[in-house]
């Protein structure tokens, strides 16, 4: 299936799978019941469970600042951060962060009516899914840490499905596993304060990329990721996302898209050049019909590493604006500037 409406479901009552790339958002997203295999068996129900990855995460882009926020569970280990990012030497990039596997934490199951939230001593963050009303609604509320600086924002994502179209997604990843992910560039609009100093946020330059996910990964995972949101060269609202992971049938099924004015405009396969030891270096992104040809200029990352037993977690994260074009949809998009993040991520869960 290809570009139609969703299912009801992506889990039948067998526990199997059912894959696509939709126009709409699905009005159930139950991963919990589905059956994933491992060695052509069938895992218990608390295994498939132990083995979901979860998240909701946000990029703020401004057209000063990038702001990226997540509430994450991986099934042993819950994790939140907090990154502001000034561009063009605004100031110095800063993260909070909390991670443990007794962090109180939840995930949406569903974007109607339903919200992720996780609190910890001095850092509180939630995001209510309210697509019900035409939105999503965040508030942050971050104590300052040594000399890292209090964060707090309230913001409204608004999620208007007949003006900007999501890109929705159940990937296959072999043995009865998906991908499933929601992603869209939408306008947002309140307040954020970082160290005491107030900005609105609003107007035609300020945009939230949200990626919505869950997925029964393989135990050995990896992606590369590229998104950003802004204006073209003719003033026009655009939006990427470029993906290139474990899906055994990149194309058939990818989540490689492009928006222009909320149209959205699917992709080929995408390919990454970069250095993987030198992640602050220029980066290339294009598709295998030669549709994209972007360049992305990294001004700071954010990175992590994670050892804990027999599981394994690097994960680079730049930040910086894209150049380019993309020839896609019948239309030319000239692209000079707008933000995003590019990532680079090896796991062994």
């Amino acid at each position: 299936m290809n570009g139609g409406a969703p299912p009801d479901g992506l889990v039948d009552p067998a526990g199997q799978l059912t894959y696509g790339v939709w126009n709409a958002p699905l009005p159930d997203v139950d991963l919990d019941a589905a059956r994933p295999r491992a060695g052509g068996l069938a895992l218990p129900a608390a295994a498939g469970r132990l083995r979901l990855k979860q998240w909701q995460h946000v990029c703020v882009c401004l057209p000063d600042l990038l702001l990226t926020f997540a509430i994450v569970d991986t099934g042993y280990l819950r994790l939140s951060w907090c990154h502001v990012a000034p561009l063009d030497g605004g100031g110095e990039a800063f993260e909070h962060r909390r991670m443990g596997p007794h962090l109180r934490a939840q995930i949406a199951r569903a974007l109607w009516q339903d919200r992720c939230a996780l609190r910890a001593r001095g850092y509180r963050l939630e995001i209510a899914n309210l697509l019900s009303t035409g939105g999503h609604r965040v508030g942050l509320e971050v104590e300052p840490d040594g000399t890292l600086p209090a964060v707090s924002a309230d913001l409204w994502i608004a999620h208007d499905l007949d003006a900007v179209q999501p890109l929705v997604v159940c990937l296959p990843l072999g043995g009865n596993r998906g991908m499933y992910s929601h992603k869209v560039p939408l306008p947002v609009t309140g307040r954020l304060v970082v160290d005491g100093v107030e900005r609105e946020i609003g107007g035609d330059d300020a945009f939230a990329i949200l990626d919505i996910h869950k997925a029964h990964y393989p135990r050995h995972t990896w992606w590369n990721w590229a998104t950003l949101a802004g204006r073209d060269r003719e003033g026009r609202a655009v939006g990427v996302n470029l993906t290139r992971n474990v899906c055994r049938d990149e194309e058939r099924l990818n989540e490689n898209a492009l928006w222009l004015d909320g149209r959205l405009i699917r992709l080929a396969p995408a390919r990454f050049a970069f250095q993987r030891h030198r992640p602050l270096e220029p980066w290339h992104l294009s598709t295998t019909d030669g549709a994209v040809d972007l360049e992305f200029v990294p001004q700071g990352e954010r990175c992590e590493r994670v050892r804990l037993g027999v599981v394994r977690s690097v994960f680079h994260q730049p930040f910086g604006r894209f150049r380019g074009r993309i020839q896609a949809g019948g239309e030319r998009v000239e692209i000079d500037g707008p933000a995003g993040v590019c990532e680079d991520h090896d796991a062994v869960w």
